[in-house]
């Protein structure tokens, strides 16, 4: 499965207050629904359409940033069907599939949410790495 296209259907900020020094985030990545998308990108392969929202929390209900979108994946037509299959009869992702799409998510929500949390003011939901000096010996 490779990952081929990602869209923002809605993207929503709401800072309520002012935020204090310490505060909790909390972040939820999830998939809604998955079906087969009838376009043709490769031949012999199908297209499966992952809508997903990723919400962003400041607790307690400080602020809040939510994403909503889809990705597409192309898939061999029997992979695809097996996706399908789980997704109808009980709502699961294979481990491996699950992977690749929460990272595509993960990746592509975060830049834009690092870009938010600067125009609102807001603690980055993730810590970065800082760069240090060398400590003399």
């Amino acid at each position: 499965m490779v990952v081929v296209g990602f869209s923002f259907s809605k993207i929503f900020i709401e800072k309520k207050e002012a935020i204090p020094s310490k505060v909790e985030v909390k972040s939820k990545i999830n998939v809604d629904d998955i079906f087969k998308e009838d376009i043709k990108l490769v031949e012999k392969k199908d297209v499966l359409r992952f809508n997903f929202t990723y919400d962003i929390e400041y607790a307690p209900n400080l602020a809040k940033i939510d994403f909503t979108g889809h990705l597409l994946v192309v898939a061999d037509p029997k992979e695809a069907e097996e996706v399908m299959k789980n997704w109808k009869k009980n709502k699961t992702i294979d481990p491996k599939i699950k992977l690749s799409v929460y990272n595509t998510i993960f990746h592509k929500c975060n830049v834009k949410a690092f870009e938010l949390e600067e125009d609102f003011n807001l603690p980055l939901h993730l810590k970065l790495p800082q760069i240090s000096a060398d400590k003399e010996k």
